[in-house]
């Protein structure tokens, strides 16, 4: 016998440890004469990971899978296609957070710090401010307003989650903060 690769299976008849060379399609078993197939080899799996919605914990799962339940407080994570998930660390915590890509900020679950991306996709025209020639011309015309603070709508969604009664829930925070000047 050629030395090389070699894998085992267990005899289908005797239940005898067999060892054959890998790729073989079937092994003949020298004590009953028995002739087991041997398996195609399983593809290569691809893992991806994502952080508990419950827990904050880091999992691994099969990329192909739709939800993870995690080991630690078994909540059912629901996940998202890796390509539409970005990551960044809580700017007070450290804890790493992961938000839909493109948001302009994330709110930290554990301290409610609000981190900013880097991504400034609601950023509001600066206003022009007046020169002092034109403050003076603008307090006598009733007809120019003074520009006025606009708010900016933020919302914040973070990974859904399953309930005990096995419904989605969705974790998004909607707030409003003061536009400046």
């Amino acid at each position: 016998m050629i030395a090389g690769m070699q894998s085992q299976i267990v005899c289908h008849r005797c239940r005898r440890v067999l060892a054959y060379p890998s790729g073989a399609p079937s092994v003949c078993c020298a004590m009953c004469r028995a002739i087991t197939a041997v398996p195609p080899p399983a593809p290569a799996v691809e893992m991806a990971q994502l952080i508990c919605g419950g827990c904050r914990t880091l999992l691994m799962y099969t990329r192909n899978a739709d939800t993870v339940r995690c080991s630690c407080c078994s909540t059912v994570n629901l996940v998202r296609p890796v390509n539409n998930i970005a990551h960044v660390n809580c700017g007070r915590c450290r804890t790493t957070l992961m938000y839909p890509h493109g948001a302009p900020s994330v709110k930290c679950a554990i301290c409610d710090y609000i981190t900013n991306t880097g991504i400034n996709t609601m950023s509001p025209a600066p206003c022009p401010r007046p020169t002092s020639n034109e403050s003076a011309y603008n307090a006598s015309s009733a007809s120019v307003p003074t520009p006025q603070p606009q708010n900016v709508t933020v919302v914040v969604e973070n990974p859904m989650t399953v309930d005990e009664k096995g419904k989605l829930v969705s974790n998004v925070v909607v707030g409003i903060t003061p536009g400046k000047n």
